[in-house]
Protein backbone atom coordinates (compact mmCIF):
# COMPACT_ATOMS: atom_id res chain seq x y z
CA UNK A 1 0.00 0.00 0.00
CA UNK A 2 0.99 3.31 -0.84
CA UNK A 3 0.75 5.91 1.73
CA UNK A 4 0.90 9.77 0.49
CA UNK A 5 4.37 11.56 1.71
CA UNK A 6 3.06 14.04 4.75
CA UNK A 7 4.99 16.53 6.71
CA UNK A 8 4.07 18.83 9.43
CA UNK A 9 4.30 22.70 9.58
CA UNK A 10 4.15 25.52 12.08
CA UNK A 11 1.08 27.91 11.91
CA UNK A 12 0.22 30.71 14.55
CA UNK A 13 -2.86 31.30 15.87
CA UNK A 14 -4.89 34.77 15.12
CA UNK A 15 -6.36 35.09 18.33
CA UNK A 16 -4.31 33.38 20.41
CA UNK A 17 -0.92 33.40 19.20
CA UNK A 18 0.16 30.35 20.31
CA UNK A 19 1.39 27.67 17.43
CA UNK A 20 0.77 24.77 16.30
CA UNK A 21 1.40 21.94 13.91
CA UNK A 22 -0.57 21.39 10.46
CA UNK A 23 -0.29 17.83 8.80
CA UNK A 24 0.21 17.94 4.94
CA UNK A 25 0.17 15.02 2.62
CA UNK A 26 1.13 15.24 -1.00
CA UNK A 27 -1.55 14.04 -3.80
CA UNK A 28 0.71 14.75 -7.06
CA UNK A 29 1.44 18.36 -7.23
CA UNK A 30 -1.08 19.40 -4.39
CA UNK A 31 -0.58 19.14 -0.80
CA UNK A 32 -3.73 18.81 1.73
CA UNK A 33 -4.10 19.59 5.10
CA UNK A 34 -5.57 16.74 7.36
CA UNK A 35 -5.12 17.53 10.81
CA UNK A 36 -4.10 20.11 13.13
CA UNK A 37 -2.80 19.94 16.72
CA UNK A 38 -1.54 22.37 19.65
CA UNK A 39 2.47 22.29 19.95
CA UNK A 40 2.10 21.90 23.86
CA UNK A 41 5.85 21.78 25.36
CA UNK A 42 8.03 24.47 24.14
CA UNK A 43 10.55 23.61 21.72
CA UNK A 44 9.00 20.45 20.91
CA UNK A 45 8.51 22.19 17.16
CA UNK A 46 12.67 22.27 16.92
CA UNK A 47 13.04 18.89 18.54
CA UNK A 48 10.63 17.57 15.58
CA UNK A 49 11.91 19.63 13.18
CA UNK A 50 8.47 21.26 12.25
CA UNK A 51 10.29 24.30 12.20
CA UNK A 52 12.33 23.41 9.23
CA UNK A 53 9.21 22.66 6.79
CA UNK A 54 8.80 24.29 3.63
CA UNK A 55 5.97 22.98 0.88
CA UNK A 56 5.91 24.65 -2.27
CA UNK A 57 2.99 23.99 -4.96
CA UNK A 58 -0.67 23.72 -4.78
CA UNK A 59 -2.11 23.90 -0.68
CA UNK A 60 -5.40 23.95 0.19
CA UNK A 61 -7.14 21.73 3.31
CA UNK A 62 -9.12 18.49 2.69
CA UNK A 63 -12.88 18.02 3.57
CA UNK A 64 -11.78 16.57 7.66
CA UNK A 65 -9.33 19.21 8.29
CA UNK A 66 -10.75 20.53 11.89
CA UNK A 67 -9.07 24.14 11.70
CA UNK A 68 -6.99 25.26 13.90
CA UNK A 69 -6.92 23.83 17.29
CA UNK A 70 -7.55 27.06 19.41
CA UNK A 71 -10.08 28.97 17.16
CA UNK A 72 -10.93 26.71 14.86
CA UNK A 73 -10.18 28.42 11.81
CA UNK A 74 -10.06 26.08 8.78
CA UNK A 75 -8.46 28.56 6.95
CA UNK A 76 -4.45 30.11 6.55
CA UNK A 77 -2.43 32.67 5.65
CA UNK A 78 1.31 32.48 4.04
CA UNK A 79 3.15 36.14 4.71
CA UNK A 80 4.47 37.55 1.79
CA UNK A 81 7.38 39.01 3.77
CA UNK A 82 8.75 35.61 5.96
CA UNK A 83 6.36 33.18 4.11
CA UNK A 84 5.10 32.16 7.51
CA UNK A 85 2.05 30.20 7.84
CA UNK A 86 -1.11 32.00 9.71
CA UNK A 87 -4.53 31.30 10.65
CA UNK A 88 -6.91 33.21 8.94
CA UNK A 89 -9.26 34.84 10.73
CA UNK A 90 -10.74 38.37 9.09
CA UNK A 91 -11.06 40.63 11.96
CA UNK A 92 -9.93 43.64 9.65
CA UNK A 93 -11.34 43.25 6.43
CA UNK A 94 -8.58 42.08 3.78
CA UNK A 95 -5.47 43.40 6.10
CA UNK A 96 -3.44 41.01 6.99
CA UNK A 97 -0.87 40.87 10.06
CA UNK A 98 1.80 38.29 10.25
CA UNK A 99 2.07 36.59 14.13
CA UNK A 100 5.48 35.56 12.83
CA UNK A 101 7.05 38.75 11.77
CA UNK A 102 4.18 41.35 12.18
CA UNK A 103 4.32 42.11 8.73
CA UNK A 104 0.95 44.03 7.53
CA UNK A 105 -0.40 44.30 4.28
CA UNK A 106 -3.61 43.45 1.74
CA UNK A 107 -4.29 40.02 1.36
CA UNK A 108 -3.86 38.49 -2.48
CA UNK A 109 -4.67 34.92 -3.62
CA UNK A 110 -1.61 32.77 -3.18
CA UNK A 111 1.39 32.08 -6.20
CA UNK A 112 2.24 28.45 -5.05
CA UNK A 113 5.62 29.98 -4.04
CA UNK A 114 5.12 27.89 -0.89
CA UNK A 115 5.78 28.75 2.99
CA UNK A 116 8.10 28.78 5.48
CA UNK A 117 7.64 26.69 8.69
CA UNK A 118 10.47 28.37 10.98
CA UNK A 119 9.47 30.03 13.80
CA UNK A 120 13.18 31.66 14.00
CA UNK A 121 11.69 34.81 12.73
Amino acid sequence: MNYPEARIALCKCKESKRPFGIRFEQYENEWMATWAFPIKKEGAEKRENYNETKLVGKIRWGADYPGCPYCRSRGFVICGECGGLNCNIHNNGNIFECNWCGFSGELSDYSGDGFNSSNDR
